[in-house]
């Protein structure tokens, strides 16, 4: 009997890539990222290559909402936003 090999944290996590639905891409994409989807999609490759939340939540607070007015008036979305890359961490 053949124990299957453990796998790594990264590769766990690479299994774990950030999901988002269409309904969510749009709204990110229109109130977080300024309508860039090519914006959108940088930071989402960008995250998925990070391997801790709190890496992650670094990234974006120091290096992402500066570039978008700190996401101010955006809450809701920034909450939802977050809660995702919460996710792929559990």
């Amino acid at each position: 009997d053949e124990q299957p090999e453990a796998k790594s944290l990264n590769d766990r996590l690479a299994d774990r890539k950030i999901k988002v639905d269409l309904n969510d891409r749009l709204a990110f994409v229109k109130h977080l990222f300024r309508d860039s989807a090519e914006d959108f999609n940088r930071v989402i490759s960008q995250l998925n290559t990070i391997d801790s939340e709190e890496r992650s939540r670094a990234f974006i607070e120091n290096l992402i909402k500066p570039d978008y007015n700190n996401w101010e008036g955006k809450e809701e979305y920034e909450s939802r936003f977050m809660a995702l890359i919460e996710r792929r961490f559990v």
